[in-house]
């Protein structure tokens, strides 16, 4: 995969998706957690996994589908906690728009979203993962694209940092869902506005189901 070389289209949006990255590192992330023993942490996981019982009825039942228009509920066990938490913190703010998961975020204080981050990260490696279905052959394809976004997410899906989010053996129609709300602006965020303004459909098809191919850490919350 280190061998392809991106479009220029996607080279220039490298290039700016790279300028916005510093800017964010000197601004600095929303994620700040303080340094923990291990107690501290476990007492975290506790309380987050105490928390997740509204959590289970969709992100705990494998293959659980949004309806009208129809994608997969993602995958969040074993899924970074950096990453988590902003994703939570983006629904009680209202930079992601999706009803439930605005109401879920809102109900709960800061600390109730970290702790519960917090959980679904630690199940990373103690929980079974399957790949969802997926085309071999827009896989393919995908693999060709990758470049760009491999900057963050990694060439296989895992990504670079803990503030981005795995992608590897995530459900592809929620992958695709993601990325047209960024492409339209339904869910806010500067690199990932950029990145999916310049793609076509088709373009986005073979990338997730590049990514959906690859084996990963996520899964189901255990419990359903």
């Amino acid at each position: 995969m280190s061998s392809l070389k991106p479009s220029s289209r996607f080279a220039k949006t490298l290039s700016v998706s790279f300028g916005i990255t510093a800017l964010g590192l000197l601004a600095g992330v929303s994620w700040a957690a303080p340094v923990q023993g291990a107690n501290d942490l476990a007492r975290e996981i506790a309380r987050g996994k105490m928390l997740t019982y509204t959590c289970i009825g969709c992100h705990g039942m494998r293959g659980f589908v949004v309806t009208y228009p129809f994608y997969n509920i993602p995958k969040v066990a074993g899924q970074n906690r950096e990453y988590l938490f902003d994703a939570l913190m983006d629904y009680r703010e209202g930079k992601r728009n999706f009803p439930t998961m605005k109401a879920q975020a809102r109900s709960m204080t800061v600390p109730d979203l970290r702790d519960i981050a917090a959980y679904f990260a630690s199940l990373r490696g103690k929980i079974k993962t399957r790949l969802p279905l997926f085309s071999p052959a827009k896989g393919r394809a995908g693999a060709k694209l990758i470049t760009t976004c491999a900057a963050c997410h990694g060439e296989h899906g895992l990504s670079v940092s803990p503030q981005f989010p795995d992608l590897a053996g995530q459900y592809p129609s929620y992958l695709i869902r993601a990325l047209e709300e960024y492409k339209t602006g339904k869910r806010r965020n500067a690199i990932m506005n950029s990145m999916a303004a310049s793609l076509t459909h088709r373009e986005m098809l073979d990338i997730v189901n590049y990514f959906a191919s690859q084996p990963g850490p996520l899964g189901q919350i255990p419990g359903s």
